[in-house]
């Protein structure tokens, strides 16, 4: 155990991948009845929070409510969205209405937790993710290959976050988000053919909600990397520029979509790397 938490951070990384493969593996085999289906989503993000405990070490007990409390709220996310798979989503019980409920409750709550107040921006705030991830969600429900492409915007999403703390040289935040957007490459890639897994509320919550922080995190401490992180927030809407276009240009339907959304979604990721090198140079001055 001594060997593994003194390992570098790659090593806790693939420690860690294999681990989500095996909790994946494990779910489904207990839950061939079904619930196997559901819940599976969870094991990229119970990964992903072994891996942040490694990085940011035993949370407070009790958690305190601002961004050193990320750890804590992951966990919670967590354990409301398998809470909502399990005994919700089985039952088709969750309509367009209760499910922007929860988005933006959770939101809302992430935002007063990471910032230990409310302020005149928390609300927009909350508004602006809640719109990403019902976007997400909605993409990530919908029939064939949509737990495989809703999983790819929040790949990117992290990926880009990850991108922008590794410009700005803030190593704890890039080596979360690179673990994340790693652990979420799994759940993407055993989706990427044909749909095994549901696209739940475990991941959607879990690790839309730890891109969020991860971005508050960053933002209190370089304010000037807001404008990226602006910049990023279109790659959850590749999308609807997919569909659009496809509308545009017929030939493009014969073009798998999660090429055209990781080639689209490349675009505002290139755009805010520059934008943080910018940013960058400015903050130094």
């Amino acid at each position: 155990m001594t060997g593994i938490l003194s390992a570098p951070i790659p090593h806790l990384l693939l420690f860690c991948l294999a681990a989500s493969i095996v909790i994946m593996g494990i779910i489904a085999f207990i839950g061939r009845d079904g619930s196997g289906f559901f819940l599976a989503n969870s094991a990229p993000c119970i990964a992903f929070i072994w891996f942040s405990s490694f990085v940011l070490g035993t949370p407070d007990f009790p958690p305190r409510l601002d961004s050193s409390g990320i750890l804590s709220a992951i966990t919670a996310l967590l354990m409301i969205g398998t809470t909502l798979d399990f005994y919700l989503v089985r039952g088709k019980l969750l309509i367009g209405t209760i499910s922007f409920l929860i988005i933006f409750i959770c939101g809302m709550a992430i935002t007063i937790w990471m910032q230990g107040k409310i302020d005149i921006w928390s609300l927009p705030i909350t508004i602006g993710w809640c719109i990403m991830m019902i976007t997400v969600q909605r993409i990530g429900c919908k029939e064939n290959s949509g737990s495989a492409e809703g999983t790819l915007l929040l790949v990117m999403g992290a990926l880009g976050v990850s991108v922008t703390a590794w410009i700005s040289n803030i190593t704890i935040e890039r080596d979360l988000s690179l673990a994340l957007c790693t652990l979420l490459s799994i759940f993407f890639l055993c989706n990427l053919t044909k749909t095994r897994f549901y696209f739940g509320y475990s991941i959607l919550l879990a690790s839309g909600g730890s891109i969020y922080m991860l971005v508050i995190r960053l933002s209190q401490q370089d304010p000037f990397l807001i404008p990226a992180f602006i910049i990023l927030s279109f790659i959850f809407f590749s999308d609807n520029a997919n569909r659009h276009m496809q509308i545009r240009f017929k030939y493009l339907s014969y073009i798998p979509n999660s090429i055209k959304i990781l080639i689209l979604s490349s675009f505002p990721l290139a755009l805010a790397a520059v934008t943080t090198i910018v940013a960058n140079t400015f903050s130094s001055n």
